[in-house]
């Protein structure tokens, strides 16, 4: 192959998949409730199937420590809210406020890898399961399909598409909004 196809190729694989570079915005540590949940389906659903990485970020799961995005009842000083879980404030996705106004692309790039994970969960429960036990093995399965069932349909219940939040204090409502937009 000669070297002035090299840049061609390049270009034709990087227009192929994603909307970002798969390590544009590398990896993401993001924090979720201590108790393992349903409504953590999304989140798993989203590694499990690659849409993180599809957005250019890879999200590392953790249910402690410190993180720039955590997904919470009780958003923490510092946190703005920028996509509700189970609205419409019940569980929240927030992410710390200096990462928000520096990094506004890589927020929607999670934003967005998290609303195709919800989304999808909904319409494939038992692959949602499957993405799960994959990351938690020990998770009991039975357990989780029933609480999924009831959880999966409040998600989107009344809202105009997955995430969407009100505006107000603590709060960027765009975020949801903008990555809804661009899927």
């Amino acid at each position: 192959m000669t070297r002035a196809l090299i840049p061609l190729l390049a270009l034709i694989l990087a227009g192929c998949g994603s909307t970002q570079s798969a390590s544009q915005f590398g990896e993401v540590p993001i924090v979720l409730p201590e108790r393992l949940s349903a409504d953590d389906a999304g989140v798993y659903f989203a590694t499990y199937r690659t849409y993180d990485e599809g957005e250019g970020v890879e999200l590392l799961v953790s249910r402690e420590g410190d993180a720039d995005f955590r997904i919470t009842d009780r958003p923490p000083s510092g946190c703005i809210t920028v996509l509700a879980i189970v609205p419409p404030d019940r569980l929240v996705l927030c992410v710390d406020e200096v990462i928000l106004q520096d990094d506004r692309a890589k927020v929607l790039a999670v934003a967005r890898a998290l609303q195709r994970g919800y989304t999808q969960a909904q319409k494939e429960p038992e692959e949602a399961l499957s993405a799960i036990t994959a990351e938690v093995p020990d998770a009991d399965r039975d357990a989780l399909a029933a609480e999924l069932d009831e959880a999966a349909p409040v998600w989107t219940a009344g809202q105009p598409y997955f995430g969407a939040i009100e505006r107000g204090p603590g709060r960027d409502s765009s975020v949801a909004r903008d990555a809804a937009e661009d899927h």
